[in-house]
């Protein structure tokens, strides 16, 4: 039925600019990309991974983000963060500004929801104004159980590819996004808003829908603008122990791939 189906044609017009996404292989960069798409205003010319050095993604596998970018034909291109750098912003922002001088970069696409942590506005958008380039939100500030079903609506195949105590368990690495699993997410926000509410010392904050707070991380298998499905190996869960941001008497479970 999906395999090997004709990709929707991109919506391009005479003043279309050069696009890349910032991907991780999640869902709301896989998202952002259909908004994008189905936009005349970009012209997706590429997906873009920001990572450190020699790093190695366990939530969103570097040969899981190949086998995506190779079922949605675009190149994926690699902003290496230097282990020994002085600056982080500066990595960013000549890395940015790298793929404008090299690729024709314009805009670059992100799939962000809302600001992280203490940060006093996106990330993106702050290095490319420093960068000379573009940058385009579609996700910003939306609902994020509208945007859980608009995934099952729009045929995206979305799996977890890590999750966290004690929101989750294992049993959900590696289940598809549907709206049963999203009714059950929403239960457990409401539990967990609860709990927060009755405990004013709770260490752990309400599940945000979304995962915006690192709850749980995803990998897309399917879009509409995928040639073909991810055909990688996924197995069983993988627990995580020690982590940078592992909270004592948290548990992490990660996807196990080929």
């Amino acid at each position: 039925m999906k395999e090997g189906r004709k990709r929707e044609q991109q919506s391009l017009s005479p003043t279309s600019k050069n696009t890349a996404i910032s991907f991780t292989g999640g869902k709301d960069c896989n998202l952002a990309l259909l908004h994008a798409w189905r936009d005349e205003r970009f012209n997706v010319k590429s997906l873009i991974v920001f990572r450190p050095e020699e790093a190695e993604f366990k939530a969103h596998p570097l040969r899981l983000m190949e086998e995506q970018a190779e079922c949605l034909g675009l190149p994926l291109h690699h902003v290496i963060i230097k282990r020994e750098c002085t600056s982080y912003k500066d990595e960013y922002v000549n890395g940015m500004k790298k793929l404008k001088d090299d690729h024709g970069i314009e805009v670059i696409v992100t799939g962000d929801m809302d600001l992280v942590g203490t940060m006093a506005r996106n990330w993106i958008e702050e290095c490319g104004e420093v960068a000379g380039i573009e940058t385009f939100l579609p996700l910003w500030k939306a609902d994020r159980e509208d945007l859980l079903r608009t995934l099952v609506k729009e045929d995206f195949e979305i799996i977890f590819s890590c999750v966290k105590s004690p929101w989750f368990d294992a049993s959900w690495i590696g289940r598809q996004i549907d709206d049963e699993c999203i009714d059950e997410m929403k239960v457990i926000v409401e539990s967990s808003e609860k709990a927060a509410a009755n405990d004013k010392g709770l260490q752990w904050k309400p599940l945000d829908l979304g995962g915006e707070r690192g709850e749980y991380h995803t990998m897309c298998i399917f879009s509409p603008l995928y040639n073909k499905k991810v055909q990688r190996t996924v197995h069983s869960e993988l627990e995580l122990t020690e982590q940078n941001g592992q909270k004592n008497n948290q548990r992490w479970w990660v996807i196990k791939v080929d």
